[in-house]
């Protein structure tokens, strides 16, 4: 009886699946996966040519609570532009987009008029902060404090929202993207210099 070797097609094939499967059970495979298609192009933020700034019904009622207990106000930070990440921890697609939110969050953060909020979706400070640790990320860990509205925030992680200076959301985002594309970070610098 002669043995069946296999060819270099089911090797592949076989691998290919078995890279399938640990991509399905695996959030950090899952997010490398992600991150090198947003490092070779994929996952660009759509950035509006003209930008019709959405104005709030009621902006008041979007806060933030930071880890010691401070609340950010939206309407308590005009003449600031606010960027807001929405993420959790076990999310792979925010997980690969943490990397270049980072390196904007570089950029802008001795800028006194542009806000970062990274608003943790499971309200768990100990987590999140240790994620950022871990990771060598020195981003700002936020929770939402009441009910953000759904036609900006619809429950899709990751959701990256830009208000202006004015108040005005001017750029909502759901999914993953790549933050510190040269399009977008001359985007945030124009809304910074307005």
């Amino acid at each position: 009886m002669e043995k069946k070797k296999l060819s270099v097609g089911n090797i592949i094939y076989l691998l290919s699946i078995a890279i399938l499967v640990i991509m399905l059970i695996n959030p950090t495979a899952k997010s490398l996966w992600i991150r090198g298609l947003i490092n070779i192009g994929f996952f660009k933020p759509e950035i509006p040519a003209q930008v019709l700034p959405k104005v709030l019904t009621n902006p008041s009622n979007i806060a933030f609570r930071d880890s010691t207990g401070k609340v950010l106000n939206i309407t308590d930070l005009k003449g600031k532009v606010i960027f807001v990440n929405f993420w959790a921890t076990w999310c792979p697609p925010c997980i690969a987009e943490m990397p270049n939110v980072n390196e904007l969050y570089q950029q802008y953060k001795n800028t006194p008029n542009a806000i970062f909020i990274l608003a943790d979706v499971d309200n768990n400070y100990t987590t999140a902060n240790a994620f950022m640790k871990s990771h060598q990320y020195d981003l700002p860990v936020y929770t939402l404090v009441g009910n953000m509205p759904e036609d900006i925030m619809d429950g899709t992680i990751p959701t990256t929202l830009v208000f202006n200076k004015k108040g005005e959301l001017v750029f909502r985002h759901a999914n993953t993207a790549n933050y510190n594309s040269t399009r977008f970070a001359d985007y945030f610098a124009r809304l910074i210099k307005q």
